[in-house]
């Protein structure tokens, strides 16, 4: 019995090593997939969303990749969890993989053809121990016989479930590991997906011609008059030709002050084509 105590403690501490193990990349994996709801949320407070219109496309564009990444790390934990949660089996549950994982591995029965002829003579064992206890002047050694041989094949059965624990769990380890790797590429393209649609290069303006400030004329459209007319006055607008000092250009347009006189006011904007061109110096 000392030599049964013995293996029954290798085989528990073994098989509790190797649970363990594949639980333990499990958490590793809990715990990355946690971190993309805290990167989402972090990237959000740096992000320019707030920025967009409701129509805009990279607002949507960053919805939807969000919701990817987010969608994935779900997948991720509830798939990891499947393994945090196997294991629990009783005589009863064991299904036909179980059985034919026990039984192709024939060292686990110790002798034993299969798991059903070790249920039966656990069950026989059982109905002998009991009826020898209540018959009265039953040998002590008979007692003692059945209670070892029923304590031997007690710890059968708790073998038996032990590595039916062990197989459940590793093959849905197994299964998580595809199913982790699927979920971190979808991950991955969601938190680049988000990063780039929340965060739009941001338009710079580049000088075409950066010049020493000089005079010029501009003729203002009809747009550049209503647009122009509050800054610079109704009787400025209304001149064919106003004077304006040249601050810069660039692609966007060209920076002007205006010049103040009787007609105008001083004030400066940058004139676009829609409201107006430059024209001769000369009237």
């Amino acid at each position: 019995m000392a030599d049964d105590s013995a293996k029954s403690d290798k085989y528990e501490v073994q098989l509790s090593q190797a649970v363990e193990y594949l639980r333990g990349n499990v958490k590793w994996s809990l715990l990355a997939f946690g971190a993309i709801g805290t990167t989402l949320l972090a990237g959000s407070q740096l992000s320019s969303l707030g920025k967009f219109a409701v129509h805009e496309p990279r607002l949507w564009a960053a919805v939807m990749f969000a919701i990817l990444a987010l969608g994935a790390a779900s997948y991720a934990v509830r798939s990891a969890q499947a393994v945090a949660y196997t294991g629990h089996v009783e005589y009863a549950q064991l299904d036909e993989s179980d059985l034919a994982y026990v039984n192709s591995n024939k060292p686990i029965l110790e002798g034993f053809d299969s798991v059903a002829a070790l249920r039966q003579t656990y069950e026989a064992c059982i109905a002998k121990r009991y009826h020898d206890l209540l018959t009265p002047g039953t040998e002590p050694l008979v007692l003692e016989s059945n209670e070892k041989w029923y304590a031997y094949l007690d710890s059968m059965h708790d073998k038996i479930l032990a590595y039916v624990r062990y197989n459940r769990i590793r093959r849905q380890a197994d299964r998580s590991r595809s199913q982790l790797t699927a979920a971190s590429i979808a991950a991955a393209i969601g938190l680049v997906g988000f990063a780039w649609a929340a965060n739009p290069e941001n338009a710079t303006t580049t000088v075409v011609v950066s010049a020493p400030i000089s005079e010029a004329r501009i003729e203002l459209t009809d747009a550049g008059r209503k647009v122009l007319t509050p800054l610079l006055g109704e009787t400025c607008t209304k001149l064919p030709r106003i004077s304006v000092i040249v601050l810069s250009v660039a692609a966007s347009g060209a920076d002007v002050v205006t010049l103040r006189s009787g007609d105008c006011a001083s004030g400066r904007f940058t004139l676009t084509e829609p409201l107006g061109k430059f024209v001769a110096s000369s009237p």
